[in-house]
């Protein structure tokens, strides 16, 4: 009888036992939320300039439309190769889209050859509902330039020889005509063969000789750094006859080496002081091809140097000196900059009068 007593009012306290629990556990957590639904939506990616293989310098364009859903939007593009890099986007919504545009070059992210992927995601949400959408790209990014149906350039350079760091050289390049000019010519350097990428050719110029009946391309380029480059030249003919891109290439290999003068200043040239005072000093000079650091700095008078830098601008290091002369007298204060390499040297003086 017992039994049957305790079963009937468990029976009778169960649902006002379970309600109890439930807003006993709403009121303890109530930041607790159930999952919403998930639904994947498609993307349209989008890489221009459309091609097999683009070059660590230049420019890639990324699109990406989606079907605006819901309320709020998070989106995102990673550029994945050895590292995974994250890169910045526009996103509007225009019409019943979300069109998301972004920009970047690979060698700013230190992509030269490799197979990159191009990962684009966006969340949209609203209060109960989450749509995803996610597209991938695959390109190839590589430093050669792609050659089609071509034709070999004549590609020269003046002077020929005693090439040096600062000094203009002239770049002229024969292209015979094998159709319309669809792309005038340009010049590229590649690190696996050149000591610097990042120098322009300047002024560069390509026209129609019709006597000859070849292209004339000239340009004109200033090497700052010591070593060897090899510039690649191509320029793009369009062919009516064979519906054909036809591809002028030329390259030409040079050394340029370090003038050997070193130029050096000191400033002030010529001061006053009193006895017991320290004077500073300016000691500047511009080198080439090789780390300051490596310069020998040498002076007739007992220095200490406070400080070193190098003005990019003015491409010249920049050495504080702290002099405190011991007598009352005249000093002929010298200062030299010796190239370990080579053993040329610059020196330069200061007249100093300490009274």
């Amino acid at each position: 009888m017992y039994v049957t007593k305790k079963i009937r009012s468990l029976g009778i306290h169960l649902p006002r036992m379970l309600l109890t629990f439930f807003m006993l556990f709403t009121t303890m957590i109530p930041n607790v939320t159930f999952a919403s639904d998930e639904v994947n939506v498609p993307v349209d990616l989008k890489i221009s300039p459309i091609k097999g293989k683009y070059s660590p310098s230049e420019e890639i364009q990324i699109e990406a439309v989606t079907k605006k859903e819901g309320e709020t939007f998070d989106a995102s593009l990673e550029i994945v190769f050895k590292e995974k890099k994250t890169i910045q986007l526009e996103t509007k919504k225009i019409g019943n889209n979300y069109v998301s545009k972004a920009t970047f070059k690979p060698e700013n992210l230190g992509i030269t050859i490799e197979n990159v992927s191009v990962l684009y995601k966006i969340v949209m949400k609203d209060k109960d509902k989450t749509w995803i959408g996610s597209a991938e790209k695959l390109i190839r990014v590589d430093e050669m330039p792609i050659i089609g149906p071509s034709v070999d350039s004549d590609f020269t350079i003046s002077p020929e020889k005693t090439l040096k760091v600062g000094k203009k050289i002239k770049f002229t390049v024969h292209t015979p005509y094998r159709g319309k000019l669809k792309e005038e010519g340009y010049f590229k350097f590649y690190l696996f063969n050149s000591v610097d990428n990042t120098q322009k050719v300047e002024k560069v110029r390509t026209y129609y000789d019709q006597k000859k009946n070849i292209y004339i391309t000239t340009g004109y380029f200033t090497p700052k750094k010591e070593g060897v480059y090899t510039p690649f030249f191509l320029l793009h003919m369009y062919n009516d006859e064979t519906n054909e891109v036809i591809v002028g290439n030329g390259v030409v290999k040079f050394t340029v080496t370090a003038d050997s003068k070193i130029n050096a200043s000191i400033s002030p040239q010529t001061a006053t002081m009193k006895f017991g005072d320290e004077i500073y000093l300016l000691l500047t000079y511009k080198v080439f091809g090789i780390k300051s650091d490596q310069f020998i700095r040498e002076y007739n008078y007992g220095v200490s140097e406070i400080s070193k830098e190098y003005d990019e601008k003015e491409g010249v290091y920049k050495v504080l000196i702290k002099f405190k002369p011991d007598k009352k007298k005249m000093y002929d204060f010298e200062a030299k900059v010796k190239n370990p390499e080579t053993n040329f040297e610059a020196i330069t003086n200061a007249k100093i009068n300490v009274e």
